[in-house]
């Protein structure tokens, strides 16, 4: 194995106190040991500082800790490690999430084997009393180990696998000028798009490599927010981008945008059980199925939904009453309520 490349693991952090200890932890006890980590403190108010600084006081890895004047963000946060990571490869850590021993290993053993763009792996979902609350095993069934990263964008953006920020690495090469937009909600997903779409070939480790923490106050464990429409826009953005140039990526990302209409519409009518049906359809009209939202479900493409999808548009227009009701009866496809449980919404 090539021990000689090097990581650069950038976390940023705001606020998240004790949970980053066993981040910490996890990166002494890598069995691969060629890294740097960058913590990038976005301004935290509260004791993050205090605690991280003691706890690396006798680490045995390489770091910097650099402290930004004030909180701009996650996207701000990792922008700045990607200009200051002097690594092959990059991955970046969210600061309450932790490694087992041997991730840095086998991820690296998979590079060296192969002339690899990225690598990603699989993941667990834990509570803070490291409880397993959901793996994702069944969501990898049909992935292979050595994949073309066009065939990974399309399972992705299909739901066919599930990739978080902190479940896959990238080769230094590819990212050139990629840097994370400073977008609320989706920044993770719009830069790993960017990445996948800028790449060649993907490899993936069958191993739950990293323990993803659902943790109160989270913004992915937060009530139903109208910053997931940003979701919308973003397909939007990419389907616009390719509409001339590559019919199959503007298909692809049409229908996702699409999708999302319909699932986020269900979602909100899922989590607001105590509303009445006018008070959704109120809601819903004034904030989800907008001229503004709709404007994204352009004519040239609703020629790519099938019968299915474009009759629910129909009925969420005009009979959104029986939308609504249809919802509160029938179960949402399984695929939809396991996306959006494990998204948190």
């Amino acid at each position: 194995m090539d021990n000689i490349s090097l990581i650069s693991v950038i976390i940023p952090f705001y606020n998240i106190g004790d949970y980053i200890k066993k981040t910490v932890r996890s990166l002494e006890s890598q069995t691969y040991k060629n890294f740097e980590v960058l913590f990038i403190n976005d301004g935290s108010t509260d004791n993050s500082l205090e605690i991280l600084e003691k706890l690396l006081k006798n680490v045995d890895f390489n770091y910097k800790l650099i402290n930004l004047p004030k909180n701009k963000g996650v996207s701000n946060a990792r922008n700045t490690g990607l200009v200051l990571a002097e690594g092959d490869y990059l991955y970046f850590l969210d600061a309450d999430d932790y490694l087992t021993d041997n991730a840095f290993e086998k991820v690296m053993e998979m590079f060296a084997a192969e002339n690899l763009d990225t690598v990603f792996f699989q993941f667990r979902r834990v509570d803070e009393n490291e409880n397993l609350l959901e793996n994702y095993n069944e969501s990898f069934i049909d992935v292979n180990k050595i994949e073309s990263s066009r065939d990974i964008l399309f399972k992705y953006i299909n739901l066919e696998i599930f990739i978080y920020t902190c479940s896959i690495f990238y080769s230094k090469r590819i990212i050139k000028d990629i840097f994370f937009n400073e977008i609320d909600y989706i920044e993770d997903q719009d830069f790993a798009i960017r990445v996948l779409l800028n790449s060649h070939k993907v490899g993936y480790i069958n191993l739950e490599l990293i323990n993803y923490l659902k943790r109160e106050g989270s913004i992915m464990n937060s009530k139903f927010n109208l910053k997931i429409l940003d979701k919308i826009k973003l397909f939007d953005i990419f389907f616009k981008q390719y509409e001339m140039e590559d019919s199959e990526l503007s298909e692809l990302f049409f229908k996702r945008g699409a999708r999302e209409i319909l699932w986020i519409t269900r979602a909100y009518i899922k989590g607001e059980k105590e509303l009445k049906i006018r008070e959704m359809k109120k809601y819903i009209k004034k904030n989800i199925f907008n001229d503004k939202i709709m404007s994204h479900v352009s004519k040239k493409g609703i020629k790519y939904l099938d019968t299915k999808h474009k009759m629910q548009f129909f009925l969420l227009k005009y009979f959104p009453f029986l939308f609504i009701k249809s919802v509160q009866v029938l179960k949402v496809n399984r695929s939809t309520l396991t996306y959006y449980k494990k998204k948190g919404i």
